[in-house]
């Protein structure tokens, strides 16, 4: 598993089961990732929970740790590193 460290510099919610999250240091300088879901209730949960906190250290400047698959940028959990 591949890990993304940096800020979250930009999120997108573009459907339902979708969601687009900039993470890097600068604004410049990011990798895409997506949250997705199958669109089933437990999954949906799931994927709902990474957004609020994604969204939530974004607002607040903290740095994640998003974990994902070594050749794919879907994210499969997500860290807040301490101050």
């Amino acid at each position: 598993m591949a890990e993304t460290t940096g800020l979250v510099q930009r999120l997108s919610i573009l459907t339902d089961t979708t969601t687009c999250v900039w993470v890097g240091p600068t604004p410049d300088n990011t990798e895409i990732l997506v949250v997705s879901n199958d669109g089933s209730t437990l999954d949906a949960v799931f994927a709902n929970s990474m957004i609020h906190a994604l969204a939530t250290s974004s607002t607040n400047y903290r740095e994640v740790v998003a974990v994902h698959g070594d050749s794919d940028a879907i994210i499969t959990s997500v860290r807040i590193e301490p101050i």
